[in-house]
């Protein structure tokens, strides 16, 4: 029984020691969207993975949301198009377009989305954009979209 009382109290006794405080675990993002137009094959395609991490890159500096989607089906522009504008009317300030359906379907739509920013990531052929919200963004190989797909979306997100 006095075994039971000196463990009562050992439990109860007030401690004097301070805590150190817990680190924060969750980010707070900023209301601000950027987003990702990939092919079909999603985030498997080199240059669409870069892309990814350059704006997880650009998240990471701005607090900027990030998301992307993939349009399924057939590499055209005309079935790239709603994937597009799902994007674009579901909350995205800025969307990095990937793959040559996606790029066309950008072109031929970004007039009707005057307020989103629209980055195509293009090699080889490059198509010219008309509209004011359109950046072309030429690369190389698929390591250069990671940097240039960061810078961008950091400036577009800090001005």
């Amino acid at each position: 029984m006095f075994a039971v009382a000196v463990v009562g109290v050992l439990a109860l006794w007030p401690r004097d020691h301070a805590q150190a405080p817990q680190p924060v675990r969750a980010r707070e993002y900023k209301a601000t969207q950027a987003c990702l137009l990939t092919p079909a094959k999603g985030l498997a395609d080199p240059q669409a993975a870069q892309a990814w991490a350059g704006l997880e890159d650009a998240s990471a500096q701005t607090h900027v949301q990030v998301r992307y989607l993939a349009a399924a089906g057939e590499e055209t522009a005309g079935n790239a198009g709603p994937y597009l504008a799902s994007l674009a009317v579901g909350g995205c300030q800025a969307v990095v377009v990937t793959g040559d359906a996606g790029v066309q379907a950008a072109v031929q739509e970004a007039h009707t989305f005057p307020k989103v920013q629209f980055l195509l990531l293009q090699g080889g052929q490059v198509i010219t954009p008309t509209d004011g919200n359109v950046k072309s963004l030429t690369v190389a190989n698929p390591t250069d979209a990671r940097t240039q797909v960061a810078t961008e979306v950091v400036h577009l997100v800090k001005n």
